[in-house]
């Protein structure tokens, strides 16, 4: 596929508020993906994951997939990509269709007919769908299943969660990649992505959220009995808690982004030092040694991070699923690494949470430990399972033809 005619390989790749990133892994026969290596380069004219400035933004993507190539040896011709960005909506949808065949026989054609209804719903003006995710089916006395095909019912619903983007906003980031001569194989929502990497199968059933704290934006998917119910992406991130430090300290962007690293927190418990001390700032060109209260640190970062994780609470315990959630909180990303996230998200929600695990791939496990990486692994683990449902020439032509529908949605192809 990227030519190396014996070597099954898949790319993936998100363009982030903070950095580019291609992650490149091989295929085996056996299912297992093991990493080759991650291409990255500093996002310049992205923000809250959304391109700004085409060309610059486009420079940035050609050094993350340069890096990538240089590192595994691989010509990248065709990649996984990552969407997100603050304009991203979700809904669930219920729909209904009845069954006239012999015995009140469910066919495979009855799923596709379900699925068709599912990408044919209204969406906001100027929107496009990115995902349509079967959440389960029901049959006519109430029963849910996962597969009804070979069921006896008179009527079969279905439900499913729908997520949808600006179309224009989807077009830019898809040309940014191929106008480099890069195609998009396929793409999947970046939370999404995120989940296959950090929750296991016996998670999903549980229960879990899981909170991508990201640059420039937070996003949220929430999984229970196995499947997607909610979702959802705040344009805020790490960077904010960096901003409010510069307006409320007066520091330059720089300073303060040290300064969050290396001592700040948004709990006091995890706070460095004495809160009743100061921290010194280096000196540097055109900047003063300085010295900034503890406590001032402190109060301006947990009061962003705080004002976040209230948002998202607010808007889980307005869910349905949410008086029967018995499952946990998983914090990834690189905003994640701030110091007392946890301590403070658990006095924020009502149910256990937690840093999430390193993704389970094979190779340099370094990159399978870094939180950051967490949306680009996961959405290999995402094109692992696409590039298996992929059995024959002419299934993969059907794949194709899949994609390239969803592409043409988007008037891209």
């Amino acid at each position: 596929m990227f030519w190396k005619k014996d070597r099954n390989i898949v790319v993936a790749l998100e363009v982030g508020s903070s950095k580019v990133v291609a992650a490149v892994a091989e295929l085996r026969e056996d299912g297992s993906l093991v990493i080759l290596g991650v291409g990255e380069s500093q996002s310049h004219q992205v923000r809250k994951c959304e391109i700004i400035d085409f060309e610059i933004a486009q420079k940035c993507v050609h050094d993350a997939i340069n890096d990538a190539e240089e590192k595994t040896d691989v010509t990248i011709n065709e990649v996984y990509l990552a969407i997100s960005g603050a304009h991203i909506r979700s809904a669930n949808a219920q729909l209904t269709t009845y069954i006239a065949t012999e015995g009140h026989e469910i066919m495979p054609e009855h799923l596709e007919e379900l699925a068709s209804m599912a990408r044919q719903q209204p969406l906001h003006s100027g929107y496009a769908l990115i995902h349509d995710l079967i959440q389960h089916y029901r049959l006519d006395d109430g029963s849910v299943t996962e597969n009804p095909v070979g069921l006896s019912s008179k009527r079969l619903q279905a439900e499913y969660h729908l997520v949808s983007g600006i179309n224009t906003r989807l077009q830019t980031t898809i040309r940014c990649v191929r106008e480099l001569s890069v195609d998009v194989r396929n793409y999947a929502l970046s939370i999404y992505a995120t989940a296959q990497a950090v929750l296991t199968p016996e998670e999903k059933q549980e229960g879990a959220v899981v909170i991508n704290c990201g640059a420039g934006v937070t996003d949220y998917l929430v999984y229970q009995n196995g499947s997607v119910v909610h979702s959802g992406v705040l344009g805020v991130g790490g960077d904010h808690l960096t901003n409010d430090l510069v307006a409320g300290l007066k520091l330059p962007f720089v300073k303060a982004e040290q300064l969050k690293r290396e001592h700040g927190s948004v709990h006091e418990e995890s706070m460095d030092g004495d809160l009743g001390g100061s921290v010194v700032i280096p000196g540097s060109y055109s900047f003063e040694e300085r010295a900034v209260r503890r406590q001032a640190v402190l109060t301006i970062m947990q009061a962003r991070q705080a004002e976040l994780l209230q948002i998202i609470r607010d808007d889980l315990e307005a869910q349905p699923f949410w008086p029967d959630f018995a499952g946990s909180i998983h914090f990834t990303g690189g905003a994640a690494q701030v110091r007392g996230l946890i301590e403070l998200a658990s006095e924020i929600f009502s149910c256990p949470v937690n840093l999430a695990g390193g993704c389970p791939l094979e190779g340099d496990q370094g990159y399978a430990s870094r939180p950051e990486l967490s949306t680009v692994l996961g959405l290999l683990h995402y094109a692992r399972v696409v590039e298996e449902e992929i059995p024959s020439p002419g299934a993969w032509g059907r794949m194709r033809q899949k994609v390239g529908k969803a592409l043409a949605a988007l008037g891209l192809f």
